[in-house]
């Protein structure tokens, strides 16, 4: 018994050494502001095209983006057509574009620093149908998939973006509105017992057939709805676009995903230095941030409905209701500012807190999509 505590009194001085002996380390690079531009977009073959220009920050600046502003962008093929972009606001740039897929084309940036960028000219790539979107439901939840191929064996390289939509439900659907001392029935376009919430993919999701004697993606993963999450507690629909590559692009955005996804452990691959097709014209030493591609884009949508998953197992609302007599209406509804929900017998009402009768307290909007069944 001694001997074992030598052993951890030994093994606790040492650490305890090792820890006095760190020092913390403050790179010099984490405060540098580089300020470097970031290009973000896809040249879409045959539709509204939208680019993204935003600049680089230091570790210390807490701003959610750096949008760069009052920008010129065009577009210019190799038969001198060019397409002039439309500025919307916060670093997004519109353009309607009619590619040609025999010709190349350069995207051309003038900031109004008066810097030029020019990408290198790139090949426009059709993108093959989406064969089919499908779904396995297991203990975890939902796990989706696409599938794809192209006959002609052009296509090999893809990549994959989607929206998420999903309808919920508030715990009490409020008939009844609390205004200026009064209660009256609540308008039908004032109800806020059903919402949408709408979710944009932020990874990266990449496959290539390259490596196969025929161009299938089969069964690619795209997304995963934990079975204890909200997306199918009512009805969920997610709308995947695909994406065809050039092998350039396909490398510049795997070795992004290994920058910035596979990190973490021991065994993930180390970060590299990731070039992309983006130039600056009027210095060509400073680097520029992004990859600039031409394709069409294919979409599918599929929908979800809570009936088609057994024992979904989003938990159940602790919302609970109170009885408001007529002597204490004001107390619940104004001053602690509950929400009537529905009447009660004769004179009384059913009350609760917003956030169990609004549904946009949880952050989703009550307009309904035009799509939605």
């Amino acid at each position: 018994m001694k001997v074992e505590l030598i052993k951890i009194f030994a093994v606790g001085f040492i650490i305890s050494v090792i820890g006095s002996c760190r020092e913390p380390y403050d790179p010099p690079a984490i405060h540098a502001n580089l300020n470097y531009l970031v290009v973000d977009g896809l040249l879409n073959l045959g539709d509204s095209t939208v680019i993204t220009l935003s600049r680089t920050r230091n570790f210390s600046d807490t701003s959610i983006s750096a949008p760069e502003t009052g920008a010129q962008i065009t577009v210019v093929g190799d038969a001198s057509d060019a397409y002039t972009f439309t500025e919307e606001g916060n670093g997004n740039y519109t353009c309607y574009l009619n590619l040609n897929t025999a010709e190349k084309y350069t995207l051309k940036i003038v900031t109004t620093d008066g810097k030029e960028y020019a990408s290198d000219p790139v090949d426009v790539k059709p993108t093959p149908p989406i064969d089919s979107i499908n779904w396995v439901y297991d203990n975890n939840g939902v796990h989706i998939y696409a599938n794809t191929h192209d006959p002609s064996n052009n296509t090999r390289y893809y990549r994959w973006q989607y929206q998420e939509v999903w309808e919920y439900h508030a715990a009490f659907d409020s008939y009844l509105i609390y205004s200026n001392g009064l209660i009256y029935t609540r308008p039908t376009n004032a109800h806020v017992y059903a919402c949408w919430q709408t979710h944009n993919s932020t990874e990266l999701l990449l496959a290539t057939s390259a490596g196969l004697s025929q161009d299938v993606i089969y069964q690619m993963p795209i997304m995963f709805v934990p079975k204890t999450s909200q997306q199918i507690s009512v009805k969920y629909s997610i709308l995947v676009k695909q994406f065809a590559l050039t092998q350039d692009a396909y490398d510049f955005w795997q070795n992004q995903k290994k920058n910035t996804e596979l990190t973490g452990t021991i065994f993930a691959p180390q970060p590299s230095q990731v070039n992309g097709n983006i130039h600056c014209v009027s210095n060509p030493a400073e680097p520029v941030l992004g990859f600039i591609s031409a394709s069409s884009v294919q979409e599918q949508r599929i929908f979800i409905a809570n009936q088609d998953v057994n024992a979904w197992d989003y938990p159940p609302s602790p919302c609970q209701e109170v009885i408001v007599t007529p002597d204490s209406v004001d107390f619940y509804f104004r001053e602690l500012g509950y929400f009537p929900v529905d009447t009660y017998g004769v004179a009384d009402y059913y009350g609760a807190l917003p956030s169990c009768v609004d549904c946009t307290f949880a952050g989703g909007t009550p307009v309904k999509p035009p799509y939605w069944p």
